[in-house]
C-alpha cells in the first residue's frame, strides 16, 4: 500500500462514487471548455484531462463534453462530414494511372500494390508479391 501511495497511483472509484466523480470531471471540462480547449477534439480533450492528472475514462468524458458543449461537437462532426474532395480532369482512358500500394497484409509476407485508370477508375492490374522489395518489382514492370 505504502508502495502504491509513493508511487502516487490511485484507485478506482466505485459505483457509489462515480456521480462525484462526475461532478469533478464535468467542473474541469467546463473550465478548460471556457479558454483555447473549446476548440479542441474526443483525443486532445482526454489527453489535456490526462496532462492535468484528471483520472477519466474516455467514454464517459465523450458524454460529459456532448453534454457540456453540443454546439461544439456538433460544429465539429459537421466539418468532418464535409472533407472537400481533390477535383482533376482527364483527358481519356490510360493517361492517368494511380498506382498504390497496401500494406495491411505486410505483416505476413504479402504487399500488395495496384494500379488504376483515373479516368474510368477501373482496376487495370494488380500485383500481390512475397519479398520484402515488391516496391522495386512493380517499379520495373509498370
Amino acid at each position: 500500500m505504502k508502495l502504491r501511495l509513493a508511487l502516487g497511483m490511485q484507485r478506482r472509484y466505485n459505483r457509489l462514487e462515480i456521480p462525484i466523480h462526475n461532478g469533478n470531471i464535468r467542473a474541469v471540462l467546463a473550465e478548460e471548455l471556457k479558454g483555447q480547449s473549446a476548440l479542441y477534439g474526443r483525443r486532445l480533450t482526454y489527453t489535456r484531462l490526462k496532462q492535468l492528472g484528471v483520472p477519466v475514462a474516455r467514454n464517459r468524458m465523450y458524454e460529459l463534453v456532448r453534454e457540456l458543449d453540443p454546439e461544439g461537437v456538433a460544429s465539429r462532426q459537421f466539418a468532418r462530414q464535409n472533407i472537400p474532395r481533390g477535383e482533376y480532369r482527364v483527358a481519356g482512358p490510360n493517361r492517368v494511372m494511380s498506382v498504390d500500394g497496401h500494406h495491411k497484409l505486410s505483416l505476413y509476407g504479402f504487399e500488395v500494390y495496384a494500379g488504376i485508370d483515373a479516368y474510368s477508375r477501373y482496376i487495370t492490374w494488380i500485383h500481390v508479391g512475397i519479398l520484402l522489395n515488391v516496391g522495386v518489382i512493380v517499379t520495373q514492370t509498370s
